[in-house]
């Protein structure tokens, strides 16, 4: 048996960011595990430059989704003004930004991609060596109340369902998802059941998880890798991560 933090994380538009190109920016069907733990991290108030905080943080953490809406794609054709980058020169804020020779700024032009309606569950559990600071509970804690607004991807997306992180004890990643939704308030049953798509009879929510947390119990139907390891925050530097599609089976 294991414990798991489980939560919910539904946003009316969403961000799932991936391997990104020049000036397309296309988004993943699921929220990656450094959008994850960056979303714990502002909830513990751990600043993106504090790179050692961040760094026992993504070391103590174990990351499972379960995929219950995947919503459809919306593309942005998006323009920003930005100023030219020059060496020891930072801006603290956007009107900094805006501030400078108005014939100095420049403009980037970038496709952007959306989910509209995705409605998705995170399971995370620590590892046995974890820093104590992040022991599940104050997680879930965090969470609860969290230090930094959370936001599904870019800060623009805004949550429209309560994170509502519990705690839950289970032999297998699927039957800690199951656990979650026995204990899930009326309330918000009716709210994501009146307000999301609902899936059609025949199709099941998609359970993926690290392959380091997949214990005897779980039926492994795929390995994939994907690269959203976060080794330097502050520069935005990933490293590749082993992750398992799970079989979900029936509700028992």
């Amino acid at each position: 048996m294991r414990s798991f933090l489980v939560f919910t994380l539904a946003a009316p538009i969403a961000s799932f960011g991936t391997i990104a190109v020049g000036e397309r920016r296309p988004t993943w069907d699921r929220p990656s595990k450094s959008q994850v733990i960056g979303l714990v991290a502002a909830a513990l108030g751990i600043e993106r430059q504090e790179a050692e905080r961040q760094r026992r943080l993504t070391d103590a953490l174990l990351f499972a989704v379960r995929i219950d809406e995947v919503g459809h794609l919306q593309a942005d054709y998006h323009t920003t003004q930005v100023p030219p980058q020059r060496r020891n020169r930072r801006f603290a804020t956007r009107a900094d930004e805006l501030a400078v020779d108005k014939t100095a700024l420049k403009t980037i032009l970038s496709r952007r991609e959306l989910r509209i309606g995705s409605l998705h569950t995170i399971a995370l559990a620590t590892k046995a060596d974890a820093d104590a600071a992040y022991a599940i509970a104050t997680l879930a804690q965090a969470l609860k109340e969290p230090v930094y607004v959370p936001f599904a991807g870019r800060k623009a997306n805004t949550l429209s369902l309560p994170m509502a992180p519990r705690l839950v004890t289970a032999a297998t990643i699927v039957a800690a998802f199951r656990a979650y939704d026995a204990v899930e308030p009326p309330e918000q049953t009716a709210f994501r059941q009146r307000y999301w798509l609902t899936p059609s009879p025949s199709s099941r929510p998609r359970y993926y998880a690290d392959a380091a947390l997949a214990g005897s119990g779980d039926r492994i139907l795929q390995h994939e890798q994907r690269r959203d390891m976060p080794t330097d925050r502050a520069r935005w530097r990933f490293d590749n991560r082993a992750e398992v599609l799970l079989d979900g089976g029936l509700p028992s």
